[in-house]
This record gives structure tokens, sequence and C-alpha cells, in this order.
């Protein structure tokens, strides 16, 4: 599948990078997955794509997108929270 329609920014590529990091110290089969959850978007941790989702390549490493999710994945002014608008 191509790119879903998301842009990422760089505060946000910066959080990706340090949460994938440390995700892979304890497995590194994980990845970071963008995907819906009602009406709000989350991030998770996932060991392979869901059956619907992108694959995107963000730095040196990937991660997964629900397909359906876009918009720009951001981070908050709240503790680096990821955002997508």
């Amino acid at each position: 599948m191509t790119n879903p329609g998301l842009s990422i920014s760089q505060a946000a590529e910066e959080v990706l990078e340090r949460a994938h990091l440390a995700a892979i110290r304890f497995n590194p089969d994980a990845r970071i997955r963008v995907y819906r959850n009602g009406d709000a978007v989350e991030t998770g941790l996932a060991d392979a794509p869901g059956e619907n989702d992108f694959t995107i390549r963000v730095a040196e490493f990937e991660i997964y997108v629900e397909s359906g999710v876009t918009g720009t994945l951001d981070v908050s002014t709240e503790h680096d929270r990821l955002i997508v608008s």
C-alpha cells in the first residue's frame, strides 16, 4: 500500500524516534502504530501491521498507520503527546 496521506512534523518525528528506540530495547520487532479508536486517533506498539495498515518510513525506522488516518501527526504541548490534526 502507498502512503495514506499522513504527514509527520519534525517534532513528531523526534518523539517517534525516542519511542521507537525505547521499544526495540525490549522487543526488536516492535513498531509504533497510529490507529483510530472511535473518533480519536491513538498510538501504540505492534509487532506487525494490522490488516489495513500502511507502512511509512520515518528516519531510519518504520511505523504502521491504519488506513483512513490522514492529516498531520504532530506533538501537543502536553507531555509530548502525539496528535493528528
